[in-house]
């Protein structure tokens, strides 16, 4: 299998990194899209999300860019707002929840259901929060010297398949308020205490709030066969979506997987690596991992999260609802390190020499299918 390295389109201009469907009529939220005043970006990942295009959006009243990915299409929406230095933008909702992670800066959100009290609490780069469907919510810059950089993740490509109707979406007054307000007090809250719930083998912490996702050691080791590295389910009460922190140490990488659509990766550490992806029987796309990068597997294609660097790697996974998935329902879903085309593993090996480094991947996993890892491979140096 050849390499071939394709990126996203470095100068988008508006319009460009639309989907249309398979009858060649353009999709509710492509429409909604061209009508838009802002750069959209399109392509297969974003090398770092805090370097796009942005030009002035005036549904929200600042500078932003839309990313409009392959495996985005017709899931989830993604933007990234830019808050002026010591400057509000203006106030905002949507019948949708949005889950917000902060690319760089700090300030200070301040969010509300209409006829209730405003609630608001500092965020800084590296945070994680989310704004319950239909509430207001207002970001503002509380540093002179550099610009609040926000990336946004909501369903609304979903929402408009099922209903069209876009003033539905910006201006419908239904609210559920106690996803805010605690009942017994009548008082918001955004608390960054986190609530640990054990499912099976593995824990999930619920919060409303993250204050910083790299700092974050609440993790375990996965133990699956070829899919060792440390993970925490980092999830929102009330939430449609899933959220998992995954941590890959150093020289290492993961067995190649596939599954649905949906899935916005976020790189949220200053290392280095590749995400290497690829549909069946095809040529590979090769994505950096790296702080800010973003990028999204398209539908079931297969793909690999190589940490190519001297550091841990971090990222952050936001899937989409999946009603009714059965991933086991897939055989192939999983491909074996023996089963791996051995340019792939080239890629990697490349990748670590450019870094003056090795591989720490046992050598008899390429060839038995027995292998057993062992967990306390991940703390070797």
């Amino acid at each position: 299998m050849a390499q071939s390295i394709r990126a996203a389109n470095p100068t988008a201009a508006h319009g460009e990194g639309v989907e249309y469907d398979h009858r060649g009529s353009s999709t509710a939220y492509t429409k909604w899209l061209l009508s838009q005043d802002v750069p959209i970006h399109g392509g297969y990942y974003v090398q770092d999300a805090r370097q796009l295009e942005r030009a002035f959006w005036d549904l929200r009243g600042c500078p932003a860019a839309i990313v409009n990915l392959e495996g985005h299409k017709s899931v989830e929406q993604i933007y990234v707002l830019e808050v002026p230095p010591g400057e509000s933008i203006p106030p905002f909702h949507i019948a949708l929840e949005e889950l917000i992670y902060v690319l760089d800066g700090q300030g200070i959100a301040t969010v509300w259901a209409e006829g209730h009290p405003k609630v608001s609490f500092e965020f800084q780069k590296h945070s994680y929060f989310r704004i319950p469907t239909n509430h207001h919510y207002q970001l503002s810059n509380t540093r002179g010297d550099q610009p609040v950089l926000t990336l946004h993740v909501n369903l609304m490509p979903l929402a408009l398949h099922s209903n069209r109707n876009t003033d539905y979406i910006f201006n419908n007054p239904l609210i559920n308020p106690t996803e805010l307000y605690k009942e017994e007090d009548g008082k918001g809250f955004y608390s960054a205490e986190a609530r640990a719930v054990a499912q099976g083998d593995r824990v999930r912490w619920y919060s409303n709030f993250f204050p910083d996702l790299t700092i974050f050691d609440k993790l375990d080791a996965d133990t699956t066969p070829g899919r060792l590295s440390y993970h925490a389910g980092i999830w929102f009460p009330d939430c449609a979506f899933s959220t998992e922190l995954m941590v890959l140490p150093s020289q290492r990488f993961r067995n190649a997987h596939r599954h649905a659509a949906g899935t916005t990766i976020v790189g949220i550490q200053e290392a280095q690596g590749v995400v290497v992806m690829w549909p069946e029987g095809g040529e590979p796309v090769v994505a950096p991992w790296q702080e800010g990068a973003i990028f999204v597997p398209p539908y079931h294609w297969y793909h690999l999260h190589m940490n190519t660097g001297a550091v841990e790697n971090r990222q952050l996974r936001i899937r989409a609802p999946r009603p009714g998935a059965n991933p086991d329902a897939d055989p192939q879903r999983m491909l074996p390190l023996t089963a791996l085309d051995p340019s792939i593993r080239q890629i990697f090996e490349g990748e670590l020499a450019k870094n003056g480094l090795t591989s720490l991947m046992p050598e008899e996993a390429y060839t038995n299918p027995n292998y057993e890892w062992d967990p306390a491979w991940l703390k070797q140096d």
